[in-house]
């Protein structure tokens, strides 16, 4: 019998398995993973036309950075796309207002979705824009 607090001979081979199994898996990972960075804070992924401001168009994106490890192989298959909440966004608008989501696909399952909003605030048109815009909006 082995004295207290000391290691059985069995003790130390069972931990050097468990660290060479830990040391496997973790090369399996880096060999086979990647961390990407999907989304930039601040950056423009997409803009879109907005009635009665004092611009035609607004820029869109993120305001938060993401990462994902992602399987390499699954990488070039990965696609973005974003879907407003309403069919039409109208002026004034303030920055940073959550207007949509920004949706990352795997092929054509979903895996992960994030806040979509105006990188920019859009005020009022003036009243020329503002009846120009309604005539074409309206048309």
């Amino acid at each position: 019998r082995a004295p207290r607090g000391a290691r059985g001979r069995g003790e130390v081979e069972m931990s050097q398995g468990r660290e060479a199994q830990a040391r496997k898996l973790l090369q399996w990972g880096q060999q086979n993973f990647a961390t990407v960075q999907i989304l930039h804070s601040g950056k423009k992924v997409g803009s879109e036309r907005i009635w009665y401001g004092d611009k035609e168009k607004i820029a869109l994106g993120t305001e938060q950075d993401f990462w994902m490890a992602l399987p390499k192989a699954e990488i070039p298959h990965i696609k973005a796309k974003y879907v407003l909440d309403r069919k039409e966004l109208e002026a004034p608008i303030a920055a940073h207002q959550r207007v949509g989501e920004i949706e990352l696909y795997d092929r054509d399952k979903l895996i992960a979705q994030w806040p979509l909003v105006t990188l920019e605030s859009v005020g009022k048109g003036g009243m020329f824009s503002r009846l120009s815009d309604y005539f074409q909006h309206k048309a």
